[in-house]
C-alpha cells in the first residue's frame, strides 16, 4: 500500500488548508492508497540556518517511506506562509527523487497571490527532485469547486504512486516537466485574469449589466495576451476585477 502524506501549511489547524488537504486525502483513501495528515502547526519547525536543514527530526521522520505528498499552503503577501516556507528549507525528506508531488495554494480575501505562491510549492518540489502535478489555485471565490479538484487529484496522486518513482534523468528533464505544468508561467496580469475568470464564475456574481462589462473586459485583455500586448492587458483585465470584487 502506498503512503501519501498530507502537509497542512497553516497556524489554523482546522482551515481552508486542512479543508483542502482532507479532500485530497479522502481521494487518495479511496483509490487504496495510506493517508498521514502531518499539521505544521503541531510541529516546532525551525528558520533556516546551516545548522536547522534537517534539524525538525520529529517532522522528517513523518517523511518515511513516503510515496506522495500534497502540501496546502495560505498566501501571506503574495507567497506562502512563513511556517511553509521555513518547513521547506528545513525538512528532510529522505529519497522524494521522482515520486509525485500535488500543490495547492489558498489566497483568501482578494485572492491575489494565489498562483505566485504555487510556484513557490511547484518550485520546492524541483530542488527536491519530486515530479509535482496538478497545481491548484484557490481563492474564496472558487473553494467549493476546488475541494472537488483536491478529492479527484488525491486519487490521481495515489495511482501514480503505486508505479515505481520517475526520476528526472537530467535536469533539464526536470525544469521542462514542472516548467509545462499550468499556472507556472503565470506573471501578475496573468494572475488577475484567473481571478477574474473565478469570480465570472461563481454563484453570486456581480448582476447582469456589471457581469456583463466586467467579461467584455476581461475578454478584450485575453485577447490582447494572446496577441503578445500583455502590458496593454492589464488595464481591462485589472478594470474588470474590479468591477466584480468592489
Amino acid at each position: 500500500m502506498v503512503k501519501i502524506i498530507g502537509v497542512v501549511a497553516s497556524l489554523h489547524g482546522d482551515g481552508l488548508c486542512k479543508r483542502l488537504v482532507d479532500s485530497a486525502l479522502r481521494g487518495a483513501s479511496a483509490a487504496g492508497g495510506e493517508t498521514s495528515l502531518v499539521p505544521l502547526s503541531d510541529y516546532d519547525v525551525p528558520q533556516w540556518s546551516d545548522e536547522n536543514v534537517g534539524r525538525p527530526e520529529e517532522l522528517s521522520a513523518a517523511f518515511d517511506e513516503m510515496d506522495g505528498i500534497v502540501i496546502c499552503a495560505p498566501v501571506y503577501y503574495l507567497d506562502v506562509n512563513g511556517l511553509a516556507k521555513d518547513f521547506m528549507d528545513t525538512v528532510e525528506l529522505g529519497d522524494a527523487s521522482g515520486k509525485p508531488g500535488f500543490g495547492i495554494a489558498v489566497a483568501g480575501g482578494t485572492g491575489k497571490g494565489l498562483t505566485s505562491a504555487l510556484k513557490s510549492i511547484y518550485y520546492w518540489f524541483f530542488c527536491k527532485s519530486i515530479r509535482g502535478i496538478d497545481p491548484l489555485p484557490v481563492s474564496r471565490f472558487n473553494f467549493d469547486s476546488a475541494l472537488g479538484i483536491a478529492q479527484i487529484t488525491g486519487l490521481k496522486l495515489v495511482e501514480l504512486a503505486k508505479s515505481p518513482p520517475r526520476p528526472f534523468p537530467s535536469m533539464a528533464d526536470g525544469i521542462a516537466h514542472h516548467q509545462s505544468l499550468p499556472f507556472m508561467s503565470y506573471e501578475y496580469v496573468d494572475e488577475i485574469g484567473l481571478l477574474v475568470r473565478q469570480l465570472l464564475d461563481a454563484p453570486h456574481g456581480k448582476g447582469d449589466a456589471e457581469g456583463r462589462g466586467a467579461k467584455t473586459l476581461y475578454e478584450r485583455g485575453m485577447g490582447m495576451i494572446a496577441e503578445g500586448r500583455k502590458l496593454e492587458a492589464v488595464g481591462p483585465i485589472v478594470e474588470a476585477y474590479q468591477i466584480l470584487y468592489y
